[in-house]
């Protein structure tokens, strides 16, 4: 009990940590005790009875404890200063005078106890001799003869058993008894050792602290650099630039959009691993590059942004084209000659935009515009793109309002059975007119998926669909109608939920839905979307390909989706009498071993649809039959088609 290797603090830091753990332990004995006395049934009055009484005298033990935690807390707030060495004593006295409590339970009804009281009750004095190795660490002497007294003699009691039973209970009681003494004498040990040093050792700890801020800067340093390049991620680059502008209003400086190119073709054909390789060496090139310039980051994926001062345009276009260079020099590591070059975009602050979020999206605008004309070149934001970039914003917000005022359309066009030319399906077409203006599908699309638009004009397109397919409901055999849905719309991961709840609310048909993807998707991660499109087939939903052998598609694609419908692109359509016709036949040919339904898009003359017919394709589609028409021109169309066909 006493602590001959401490000095009067590290005594009283010792008798805080035992009073601090104390109210936790007496609560759990108080509440063991009652499941003990009250949870097995009990024939014998004089047992019950005598159970009782010892409950009585545990919970009398108890509340002294109580009491005495009470009156060390109280003195503790009073006085820092106090007499550790007399707490210590009575902590002690109630601490052992528990274990007694319990190990006299346990000896005094052995006799009249069940099998699974005796297991319980063993099993219970094994976890507070366990607890205790913690909780008392504070008193090596207390520690260790609590987990003595409190299991050994019942141990002991239980091994000199006749029944096997009871025996390997005593054993392992022993056993446990043992452990838990070696155990609570080295915590005990350890706790003293801890305080000594924590009160002893203030330099020490002092140093400890200053490893702490070395680390929690390199955690800091962590959290603004890219992990694989070492060049500032995406968050750290705003930040410092933002702050750049703040702080210099009037100086020049220029915001440079570097897109790889090529990199795509690296990590197809040597794998990602590589690819890593390939951008830790190019933003090692780029560092080397740009010792004078501001900031460097890796945007992300195989982008990177570098803000810098400049002189003139020419100075600019100077260093845009020596780093194009860096980066374009052959890899002789990976011998894969200069297949990565790069197109940067540059737009100029503040001639160009006094916002950093603007600055960013000027240069992209003019990267991507260059790679369309021409890749592995320098653009600088100019004028013509300035208007495209504000016709562009002008359109996403005059869009978002169309998608809530339901100011677009959809338009159908039929898609026949090319035996009978009945109608079959229809697909359905997004119209958007704005003052007076047709915005082609093409445009608006684009800048719906640019401005996280797309989704909520999928699911418009959806409603409106399931609408018209609400008009079909009695004509047999039913007709369906088919909608687009692109590569963002089914990375969404509520998007299955939300086309359920739509055909729902609409008593549509999953089967009377096709839904349509295009051969993009291919060029994505098909694990994106792969769940999405085995769930909605799971529902019952039609997946079709949309212009088929333009895009990405192979045949191990449509084997892993299990496409119901295949969409033949027009430009085969138009060129049946060169190499498109062989492709038909092929289509034809893998729709008949994977059991899928062949549409040909673009027929535009009786020849055509004779041709397509007598390959054996089963459905068509095309102004020959139809232009897409107005909503309300359907019905009659429909009419007018029963009639032919009747």
């Amino acid at each position: 009990m006493q602590y001959k290797n401490l000095n009067s603090n590290e005594r009283i830091e010792a008798v805080k940590l035992l009073y601090s753990n104390a109210l936790s332990g007496i609560g759990v004995s108080a509440l063991v005790s009652f499941v003990l006395v009250f949870a097995f049934d009990l024939t014998n009055k004089t047992t019950k009875q005598e159970k009782i009484i010892w409950l009585f005298f545990m919970l009398v033990i108890l509340a002294i404890r109580v009491i005495d935690v009470i009156y060390f807390n109280y003195t503790k707030g009073v006085n820092h200063r106090f007499n550790a060495n007399n707490f210590l004593k009575r902590f002690s006295v109630g601490c052992i005078a528990t274990a007694i409590s319990w190990s006299c339970y346990a000896l005094w009804f052995h006799k009249s106890s069940s099998i699974v009281e005796i297991t319980t009750t063993i099993a219970i004095l094994s976890a507070f001799a366990g607890g205790s190795a913690n909780l008392l660490s504070g008193s090596r002497f207390t520690s260790v003869c609590y987990s003595i007294i409190l299991l050994m003699p019942y141990s002991l009691v239980l091994s000199l058993s006749d029944n096997y039973y009871q025996y390997i209970l005593g054993f392992l009681g022993i056993t446990f008894s043992a452990i838990m003494v070696a155990s609570s004498y080295k915590s005990a040990t350890f706790t003293q050792t801890a305080i000594k040093l924590r009160n002893q050792n203030r330099k020490l700890l002092n140093e400890m602290e200053s490893k702490v801020e070395k680390r929690t800067e390199e955690i800091y340093r962590l959290s603004n650099t890219d992990p694989l390049t070492n060049l500032l991620n995406r968050t750290a680059f705003l930040k410092v630039a933002n702050k750049q502008l703040a702080d210099h209003p009037n100086e020049k400086l220029a915001l440079l959009f570097v897109d790889l190119d090529g990199f795509k073709q690296i990590n197809d054909t040597m794998g990602h691993k590589i690819g890593d390789q390939v951008l830790k060496e190019i933003a090692e090139r780029l560092s080397t590059v740009c010792t004078r310039h501001l900031y460097k980051c890796r945007w992300g994926g195989d982008e990177f942004l570098i803000l810098t001062t400049y002189e003139d345009q020419q100075d600019l276009f100077n260093f845009a084209k020596k780093v194009i260079k860096s980066i374009s020099a052959e890899h002789e590591r990976y011998k894969y000659q200069s297949w990565v070059s790069a197109t940067i975009g540059i737009a100029l602050f503040p001639e160009h935009e006094a916002d950093l979020g603007a600055l960013i999206r000027s240069a992209d605008l003019a990267m991507y515009h260059q790679k369309r004309t021409a890749k592995g070149c320098v653009n600088i934001y100019n004028n013509d793109l300035k208007r495209q970039q504000e016709r562009e914003q002008l359109l996403s917000q005059q869009l978002a309002m169309a998608i809530k005022n339901n100011g677009l359309r959809l338009v159908f066009q039929p898609i026949v059975d090319s035996k009978t030319t009945k109608v079959t399906s229809f697909e359905s077409l997004l119209r958007w007119q704005l003052n007076g203006e047709a915005i082609f599908p093409d445009e608006f699309i684009a800048i719906a998926e640019q401005y996280n638009l797309i989704t909520e004009l999928g699911l418009w397109v959806i409603e409106q669909a399931c609408a018209q397919a609400c008009t079909f409901k009695n004509v047999q055999p039913p007709i369906a109608v088919s909608v687009n849905v692109s590569v963002i719309q089914l990375q969404d991961p509520d998007f299955v939920t939300k086309v359920v709840n739509i055909v729902n609310q609409y008593h549509v048909k999953p089967e009377n839905l096709h839904l349509e993807i295009t051969e993009s998707v291919f060029a994505e991660d098909k694990l994106t979307f792969l769940a999405a499109v085995k769930e909605l087939q799971k529902q019952g939903f039609c997946i079709s390909i949309d212009d088929f052998g333009t895009g990405y598609s192979s045949l191990s694609s449509m084997l892993d989706i299990g496409v119901d419908i295949v969409k033949i692109d027009k430009s085969f359509i138009q060129n049946m009498d060169k190499r498109g016709l062989s492709i038909i036949h092929a289509i034809v040919q893998m729709a008949s071993t994977l059991d899928f339904i062949v549409v040909a898009e673009g027929v535009e003359t009786l020849e055509q649809a004779n041709v397509l017919k007598e390959i054996g394709v089963s459905h068509l589609q095309g102004y020959y039959f139809s232009k897409p028409m107005e909503q309300h021109f359907v019905e009659s169309y429909l009419n007018e088609q029963n009639k032919l066909c009747s």
